[in-house]
């Protein structure tokens, strides 16, 4: 047996921990990049990062409690599934983009304050948060249409 007996309910819980966690490491981040380490580009993406993981946590928490219906329409959510597929092609561009640039010039990791390889890490996240928020908005719209088929297998 696994943690619990509603395998959906476990999944659902664990996508809120984990966007949540999100939010707070993408901003976190973002200050002590930018702050400590005066590395703008590294601390953008992780700023977007977290920006994400926050609409990918309002997903998870509207799948959880079964109420997606009352916010968004199919066309809304399809919507934010072509916002975020275009993000996440955008962010998986600049992620090879930052290692190509890395590996091309030799630029170390550390110091911290120049490193492309460290934007790279947060560039990915970002792409990681805005393919979860594909993920969701399609699991909302699998939810539309599961109740249209339960509803019309009733008649």
């Amino acid at each position: 047996m696994g943690c619990c007996q509603n395998r959906d309910r476990c999944c659902s819980i664990w996508r809120i921990v984990q966007s949540s966690l999100g939010i707070f490491i993408g901003i976190s981040t973002a200050f002590v990049f930018y702050h400590n380490f005066h590395n703008a580009q590294a601390a953008g993406w992780a700023l977007a990062s977290g920006v994400f993981a926050a609409a990918a946590l309002h997903l998870a928490i509207l799948i959880h409690k079964k109420t997606i219906r009352s916010w968004y329409s199919v066309l809304h959510l399809r919507s934010i599934q072509l916002l975020a597929f275009l993000v996440t092609d955008i962010s998986m561009a600049a992620f090879v983009w930052y290692l190509f640039y890395a590996a091309y010039y030799r630029i170390p990791m550390v110091p911290v304050d120049n490193s492309a390889i460290v934007t790279s890490v947060w560039v990915f996240m970002t792409a990681k948060w805005t393919f979860l928020i594909w993920l969701f908005a399609r699991l909302g719209i699998k939810e539309f249409n599961y109740d249209h088929l339960s509803e019309t297998e009733n008649f």
